[in-house]
């Protein structure tokens, strides 16, 4: 990946703020939010898991989405369990089968998805073959 994850999902945060995605539920998820960033063990897993549940409500709120993108991958640091990868490839399908139009943002949920995916031992899916300029070891 050429970008920082934690960056990047206070990014979509707050872009998910402006949009005023989630409806009555930001402030929940704002709240949630600031618990999974300051917390550990088992106060993080929970807040974690309170954001899973507000997205699930919210399949529509491509932000708030691609928040939970890079919050997911960000808690594979904490909590390292094939779950959260099989979450974090569900998502990014999710959100690059919507018309996103921002490439830059395309490009990063391209990439995060193949890192979800080489945590499960698997191979990106590239149907459109956009993998095939990447360079490989001693490229």
């Amino acid at each position: 990946m050429q970008f920082d994850p934690a960056f990047a999902a206070r990014q979509a945060l707050i872009r998910a703020r402006e949009s005023r995605e989630l409806g009555v539920e930001l402030g929940a998820a704002i709240d949630a939010e600031a618990r999974f960033s300051s917390g550990v063990g088992e106060e993080a897993s929970a807040s974690y898991r309170e954001l899973v549940k507000i997205a699930a409500r919210h399949p529509e709120d491509t932000h708030f989405t691609e928040f939970l993108v890079y919050a997911t991958w960000c808690h594979l640091m904490d909590e390292t369990v094939p779950e959260h990868f099989k979450r974090g490839v569900a998502l990014c399908r999710q959100l690059l089968q919507q018309d996103l139009s921002d490439t830059e943002r395309i490009t990063r949920l391209r990439s995060i998805e193949r890192s979800f995916r080489a945590g499960l031992g698997e191979k990106s899916e590239d149907p459109m073959g956009y993998d095939q300029d990447t360079l490989e070891g001693g490229d």
